[in-house]
């Protein structure tokens, strides 16, 4: 689950908070990249359900795979605070 949630940065990128792209635009973006890595492998249906799973967030593992993602990204902003980037205020008040 947490993998297919990554296959949607493949072709979209990862968006962090800061680069105020719309919710509704982020979804389509990341949809069209899961479809268009999913459609190259042979269990594309049972791996997009499981997707859409985690995307509404029905069960415990999903619950628990966008927390591991939140967790994630805290880690990522600990990095690049720690390289002296900038904006890292800002991605600490977001996580």
């Amino acid at each position: 689950m947490a993998l297919l949630h990554d296959f949607g940065e493949i072709y979209a990128g990862d968006f962090t908070p800061l680069d105020k792209v719309e919710a509704v635009e982020k979804q389509r973006l990341e949809r069209q990249s899961v479809q268009q890595v999913l459609s190259k492998l042979p269990s594309s249906s049972t791996d997009w359900a499981l997707r859409e799973e985690y995307e509404a967030g029905i069960s415990p593992e999903a619950h628990f795979v966008r927390q591991i993602d939140r967790l994630k990204m805290g880690l990522q902003a600990s990095v690049y605070s720690h390289q002296g980037l900038k904006g890292k205020e800002k991605l600490f008040r977001l996580c």
